[in-house]
């Protein structure tokens, strides 16, 4: 989960007993004590599309925990927040953009009991999205021409005058080092061209967010009112569960045994079924084993910029034993996405105990000595633990969660985690119901013709301004040079 201002700032004697008799006192507040942002995770409840939504179009979302300052509630889980459609922009047939986008207003939130507040929010964030959202707010969708096979196709060419009046079809670069040396002629570059558009899906330029999709949002404790409840007192976890936790290990190894960045945090009460239930409930999915079919698969996905909703995970281990289930969560994107691999431990407590070591991955990258795909991993995995008890109890399937503190676990000293307090979260599983999936996703922009004319124009453009040594040349010094001007970190 992500905490709202992370969390608690420091506040002097004086200043804690005038927000609680404030908070006494007053069925509301204005919050002001911290200039600090700070951010609140919402749940999409309305589709938004860059070539359907209109600017105006409303649209709402659901927070999915509490937003807490200064030991008080400010916005309550389950709050609905509301908002408008400022500006959007679609790809269309790409004659006038290369890129969608999207800009929205959040205008106020409403309680569960009917109060509302206004709200002065800006979006940080689309939760696993392979969109970017600028620092005003603004959602920018993907290059599409860029996916990774048109840089492969596209740049094999050597410097010349002669490259600025290559063929705007895209056969250009190894396609047309395997034309020219097959001397295959008119017919054959016709089918080298229909086998790649075949072969290599274009990714979707526009923008589409279903309902569900989760989103972080800025706002200012010094500014934002809200109600003033008192946040639950955590619950203490049963004994025989925080002795296991304590004395029984909490590394994760790989293959060769080597420590990993995963540790176990996270720690489930219920039978097996309840476990499945109540992901599945929640939005998450079971991976699938790897073999050949799933790397293909990944393969497309990420060469297609889209998502593979049960990507398998690498074999990682816990006292020498793989995990025996492993639930993971995505958008629209295979190389970011919530996972958590989950051990079954014996009874605790009179239930059954199941431990898991959750992690997000935040970035795919193709290691080419081993022949893989592999992620890179947030460095702070609190986070991840608190996302999954945010995701079980806001879809109804855990009871409170309770903490068990282990020092031992923490990060300091131990070079080979992340960021980590030690904390392990015990979440007390429910029998949940799993609710009905929203509609389906609406229908692809335009027509096959109109679709393939874009592609057309989309990687045209990209061929004439980046697939040359040129553009990469200056995207290098580019890169120097802003490397250069870095401070040193001590």
């Amino acid at each position: 989960m992500f905490r709202s201002p992370k969390s608690y700032p420091h506040r002097t004697a004086a200043a804690s007993h005038a927000l609680l008799l404030l908070a006494l006192f007053s069925p509301q507040f204005s919050l002001c004590s911290s200039a600090n942002t700070a951010e609140l995770q919402i749940r999409l409840t309305t589709r938004l599309t860059s070539y359907t939504s209109k600017p105006g179009d409303r649209f709402e979302c659901a927070v999915l925990s509490p937003w807490v300052v200064n030991d008080r509630v400010v916005i309550p889980q389950g709050s609905t927040v509301r908002g408008h459609v400022k500006s959007v922009s679609s790809v269309g047939l790409g004659l006038r953009h290369e890129r969608a986008k999207m800009q929205l207003i959040f205008d106020d939130f409403v309680t569960a009991d009917g109060q509302a507040f206004p709200l002065a929010a800006r979006l940080a964030l689309i939760d696993n999205a392979r969109e970017e959202v600028t620092a005003e707010g603004t959602i920018r969708g993907v290059i599409a021409a860029r996916q990774p096979n048109a840089l492969f196709f596209g740049f094999w060419q050597v410097p010349s005058i002669s490259m600025f009046s290559r063929s705007l079809i895209g056969l250009t670069g190894l396609s047309r080092q395997i034309w020219s040396a097959t001397s295959a002629g008119p017919i054959g570059a016709g089918g080298m061209l229909a086998l790649r558009l075949i072969l290599f899906r274009f990714p979707e330029p526009e923008i589409h967010f279903n309902p569900g999709t989760d989103m972080r949002i800025l706002l200012n404790p010094a500014q934002q009112q809200g109600v003033a409840q008192i946040p639950a007192v955590p619950l203490d976890a049963p004994p025989e569960v925080a002795d296991w936790l304590l004395k029984e290990p909490f590394a994760v190894d790989s293959r060769d045994s080597r420590p990993v960045g995963d540790i176990v945090n996270v720690a489930f009460l219920g039978s097996r079924e309840q476990l499945i239930h109540s992901f599945t409930a929640a939005g998450w999915a079971e991976a699938e084993a790897p073999s050949r079919k799933t790397l293909k698969q990944v393969y497309y996905a990420f060469n297609a910029m889209r998502a593979y909703a049960t990507a398998p995970v690498s074999a990682l281990f816990y006292k020498g034993v793989l995990p025996e289930l492993v639930f993971e969560k995505s958008l629209n994107t295979i190389t970011k996405r919530h996972h958590i691999r989950v051990w079954y431990a014996g009874v605790a407590d009179g239930k059954e105990l199941w431990l898991g070591a959750a992690t997000h991955d935040t970035g795919l990258a193709f290691n080419p000595r081993s022949f893989k795909f592999t992620h890179k991993i947030a460095a702070n995995i609190d986070d991840e633990r608190d996302k999954i008890t945010t995701d079980l109890r806001f879809a109804g399937c855990a009871e409170p969660e309770m903490r068990v503190e282990r020092t031992a676990a923490a990060s300091n000293g131990l070079s080979h985690i992340g960021i980590t307090d030690g904390a392990a979260a015990v979440l007390p599983l429910t029998d949940c119901k799993i609710s009905d999936s929203p509609a389906g996703p609406d229908p692809k922009p335009g027509n096959t013709a109109s679709r393939l004319l874009r592609r057309m124009i989309l990687e045209s453009r990209n061929h004439m301004l980046r697939e040359n040594p040129y553009y990469w040349t200056y995207q290098f010094v580019q890169y120097k040079r802003n490397r250069s001007n870095q401070p040193e970190s001590n």
